[in-house]
């Protein structure tokens, strides 16, 4: 009775292992055969590559430089390049110097002159900006002067004018040029706007009984007279000119004689009695 009881407890394990032996084999056999399975197992693999790709490429842009980091290295090297240019500017500077100090004392132009080193310093560079600076440095050892504030007026009569008396004040009205704004033609008058030496030059026409003597006077005292007289047969003008110098705030202007006036001056298209000047030096 024993014995067979051991005998049943015996079979019913062995029926329990095959049974759990036959219920995986089916599970491995469903899931080998299962398309739906294989193609998760396939898409799970194809993310897990596409992951394992998108780490290499964070990696890879966390090591480049963000944009904090070009921004810092453009602006050092715009601050090199600025150093490197006023370097050169200094350089070409001492040249310059050395080139002027030489040319005031006179020295001629060797080899050994400041021309010749600007030159050999010239052909040592390759960018064009540096040989600007170059010929710059040389411009600088040619003769220069200085030039002098333009002052320049020309005025004539509009008309016949008719002054008869003596030391009549003759006031050019129609002005075409007047540089500096000198000339005031309502009272005839320049007021020199600074000392120098001045050209005045004044021309009047005259015909038939007209005969005039005309004076430039500057600061009240005559500096040159003109006389002409037609006598009835010559339809001409005559002109005077001085060189002369005037200070600032002295009056020039052109005026009757203390003699021989009469009768019209003459202006028109066919001649103009005229007043100029302008500063020489």
């Amino acid at each position: 009775m024993e014995s067979l009881h051991t005998v049943s407890i015996c079979i019913f394990f062995v029926f329990i292992f095959w049974t759990y032996s036959s219920v995986k084999a089916d599970l491995n056999e469903n899931r080998d055969e299962n398309t739906d399975w294989k193609w998760a197992v396939k898409k799970i693999q194809e993310l897990e590559q596409k992951v394992k790709v998108q780490d290499e490429r964070i990696s890879t842009l966390e090591k480049r430089p963000t944009e904090s980091d070009w921004a810092s290295m453009e602006d050092l090297k715009k601050t090199i390049q600025k150093q490197t240019d006023r370097i050169l500017m200094l350089e070409a500077r001492i040249y310059e110097l050395e080139a002027i100090s030489e040319v005031e004392n006179n020295d001629s132009l060797n080899e050994s002159s400041p021309l010749r080193k600007i030159i050999h310093y010239a052909e040592k560079q390759t960018d064009q900006s540096k040989r600007s600076l170059v010929r710059k440095a040389r411009l600088l050892l040619q003769p220069t002067t200085v030039p002098v504030e333009t002052v320049a007026f020309f005025a004539y009569f509009s008309t016949h004018n008719p002054p008869s008396t003596h030391h009549h004040i003759l006031a050019f009205d129609t002005v075409i040029t007047n540089v500096g704004k000198a000339y005031h033609p309502h009272s005839g008058t320049f007021i020199a706007p600074r000392t120098g030496l001045y050209v005045f030059t004044w021309t009047i026409r005259l015909w038939g009984d007209s005969y005039h003597t005309s004076e430039l006077l500057v600061d009240n005292n005559v500096v040159n007279t003109i006389y002409l007289d037609p006598n009835n047969h010559i339809d001409g003008s005559v002109t005077g000119t001085v060189v002369v110098l005037v200070n600032q705030g002295d009056d020039v202007l052109v005026s009757t004689g203390s003699d021989f006036n009469n009768g019209d001056i003459k202006s028109d298209t066919v001649g103009r009695s005229s007043f100029a000047g302008w500063i020489l030096m």
